[in-house]
């Protein structure tokens, strides 16, 4: 599995081709990063995936970059906890805009 890291890809000649900010719970957030044709996790320095507590916060950590799409993911255990199916896939998806972006 490829990983990344805000400092490699925080620069103005990268192109993010697709940034996913997973909501997780608590309040936290991971990013998906698909750039150079490898999907990845960003890091932290320990190689741990490296944990945002708003959209914001990822807006301004990839604040010189270009990301051409991005998109805030949230998964729903609500379906599983009321007895229904769990294989219902109930992403939720939506788009998030960056600052700098290109079509």
């Amino acid at each position: 599995m490829h990983y990344h890291r805000v400092a490699h890809l925080n620069r103005q000649e990268v192109r993010i081709d697709e940034l996913k900010i997973h909501s997780l719970e608590m309040g936290i957030y991971l990013v998906e990063v698909d750039f150079d044709s490898r999907k990845g996790f960003i890091v932290d320095n320990n190689n741990r995936p490296q944990q945002f507590h708003s959209v914001e916060e990822v807006k301004l950590a990839f604040n010189e970059c270009v990301v051409r799409e991005a998109f805030l993911v949230h998964q729903s255990a609500y379906d599983e906890m009321c007895g229904g199916p769990e294989t219902v896939d109930n992403t939720l998806s939506v788009a998030v805009h960056f600052s700098r972006t290109v079509s």
